[in-house]
């Protein structure tokens, strides 16, 4: 009978570790460590979750391969004092965290850092800071921007995702409190309530006065008070001090991930800023078949094999690789990493250089009157095509890049992943522009976006474009959408006003995506104006969002333009089969 022939490895262990912050307030971190040997360069994961989130986290690998592992609550969570207000203490905390690990005798004075989303976003708060014992990074599905990507997408609110996650960290908020002494039993009524029926609690309004979570905590309404990219997030945000940063960095991503965006270009972003060619390859990326939580290779309604899941690439010996290169000081002779992505369709994962793929051929498809999809240029005359948009009763979210609770249906519709779009594309305010049945492969691997030429005869309206995957049995699977709020179309995160009836060009972020289309299916474009409750409901008359109620909610006519004049259409980035398949 086989036999591992492995020694005992005792440990060192410290619960509730005191680490003074600059402003005298104290967080608390339980730390592991080998018993024998040391000082050990330190690996640093800081939570706003509290304990049962960090038990996913690679504490025993990181042990076995030499390292000290630390698990610190964020300010104001799990056993940290303080008061939690999203995002606001995470730079200087996190700085102070990486000196006070640095410090200790059992640490070599190296650290690293590890986690997903928020546990990611930390990382980067700290990192542009340039602390001078902070050596590697390790951001999972992380977004590059507070405002753009997290709290707000080309000016609308993500709703979906932003009321699930003030959900539970009022609950853990509500939990903290009453565990410090404190009397929450109003905000425990409130919050039961809240609970009961979440899809109503959707469609509340106005959004800014949500029971429950406006009231436990601040940055609620503080972030759609904001709904222009303003100072008081130029000041929270480290997108715009992301050049400060030369650390290296394994940025891990999920094409259904609601932060795919941000993965893509904190990995672009570090690697543009590099100062060398040998610094550039210290970015790496890898971009799975994935969800914002789930990286079995199941995704929505679809599967992609075996070899889609993280376990089967050896993600978590690939970080733990990475981090013991950059931050145990292993030889580096390039991090045996570059760009792994996964080609949805044919199943494969296949290395690259870079992103975007250099040979991507940027290629036109056009929406066409009367439904086609192709890359024909439109004519000069050609008619547009119309459709009612009535913000009260908007077109439902259907999966896509999200992360939302379970919804009335059971979770089938507000769960990310690819699903079929039919009962969508039934409504009469969805627009459907379909090619013909592909006679070969066609592979697309790279950013998406639309690009409508539109008018609507509202104040103010949405737009939104989704990209899908009609298969022969005529399911009609989506890959990627976006969406852009009209006022806000230029891209500065600034407002600017339309006027009713006027043309106005809009361009629309779908992300990215690695598909091959197979031979037999066809390549559709949705248009529409609303996906609810992934993004909040425009009410249409140019006002803030936060603060309408229906009686705002004003009826839109709206026009797509196809003539050549006014072309709209999808810019795909086509990867030549001939050259790599």
């Amino acid at each position: 009978m086989a036999k591992l022939d492995l020694a005992s490895f005792p440990l060192l262990a410290e619960h509730n570790a005191a680490i003074p912050t600059r402003d005298g307030t104290l967080l608390r971190a339980d730390t592991y460590r080998p018993a024998q040997g040391g000082p050990f360069p330190a690996l640093l994961i800081r939570t706003p979750y509290g304990e049962p989130a960090i038990r996913t986290a690679p504490v025993l690998p990181a042990l076995d391969a030499g390292f000290a592992v630390v698990l610190q609550y964020c300010r104001g969570t799990g056993t940290s004092d303080g008061d939690f207000t999203p995002f606001e203490s995470e730079a200087n905390d996190g700085v102070d965290c990486i000196e006070w690990c640095a410090r200790q005798d059992w640490c070599d004075g190296r650290v690293g850092m590890w986690g997903s989303s928020y546990v990611g976003m930390v990382q980067f708060a700290a990192a542009v800071q340039a602390p001078a014992a902070l050596k590697c990074l390790v951001p999972i599905v992380t977004p590059a921007d507070y405002y753009g990507g997290l709290a707000y997408r080309q000016g609308a609110f993500q709703l979906g995702q932003l009321l699930g996650w003030f959900t539970m960290k009022s609950a853990q908020t509500v939990g903290y409190r009453a565990m410090a002494g404190e009397d929450v039993s109003a905000d425990s009524a409130a919050l039961m309530a809240h609970t009961a029926s979440l899809g109503a609690a959707y469609r509340h309004l106005p959004a800014r006065e949500m029971p429950a979570v406006s009231r436990i905590l601040p940055g609620w309404q503080r972030w759609l008070d904001h709904e222009q990219h303003d100072a008081y997030w130029a000041d929270l945000s480290y997108a715009a001090r992301r050049d400060r940063i030369s650390t290296p960095a394994l940025h891990v991503g999920g094409w259904f991930d609601l932060f795919l965006g941000g993965t893509l270009d904190n990995y672009r972003t570090l690697r543009q800023h590099a100062a060398t060619e040998h610094a550039r390859g210290n970015q790496a990326l890898i971009v799975g078949p994935w969800t914002h939580g789930d990286q079995t290779g199941t995704a929505g309604e679809l599967s992609f094999g075996l070899l889609a899941s993280a376990p089967a690439i050896g993600l978590e010996q690939l970080q733990i690789g990475f981090l013991r290169r950059f931050v145990a000081g292993e030889p580096a002779e390039g991090t045996g990493l570059a760009v792994k992505l996964f080609v949805m369709g044919d199943n494969v994962w296949r290395d690259e250089e870079d992103w975007p793929l250099p040979r991507a051929e940027w290629t036109r498809w056009y929406l066409h009157s009367g439904g086609a999809l192709s890359p024909a240029p439109p004519p000069r005359d050609a008619t547009p095509s119309h459709y009612r948009h009535d913000p009260a009763d908007p077109v439902p979210t259907a999966g896509g890049q999200v992360l939302m609770p379970p919804g009335p249906d059971g979770g089938v519709g507000w769960m990310a992943g690819p699903r079929d779009q039919r009962a969508v594309e039934a409504r009469s305010d969805v627009l459907c522009f379909t090619s013909e049945v592909l006679a070969t492969d066609l592979e697309v691997t790279g950013p998406l976006a639309v690009t409508l030429h539109a008018a609507t005869s509202a104040t103010d309206t949405d737009f939104t474009a989704k990209l899908v995957d009609v298969w022969p049995d005529g399911r009609a699977m989506g890959l990627a959408d976006g969406i852009v709020r009209a006022r806000y179309r230029d891209g500065t995160g600034q407002s600017a006003p339309i006027t009713p009836g006027r043309v106005y060009e809009y361009a629309i972020d779908l992300i990215a995506t690695s598909q091959v289309f197979k031979a037999g299916h066809r390549v559709r474009v949705e248009v529409a104006s609303s996906n609810f409750p992934c993004f909040d409901r425009n009410p249409g008359n140019g006002a803030a969002a936060a603060t309408a109620t229906e009686r705002d909610f004003v009826v839109a006519d709206q026009t797509i333009c196809h003539d050549a004049q006014h072309p709209s259409y999808i810019t795909l980035p086509v990867i030549p089969r001939s050259v790599r398949s």
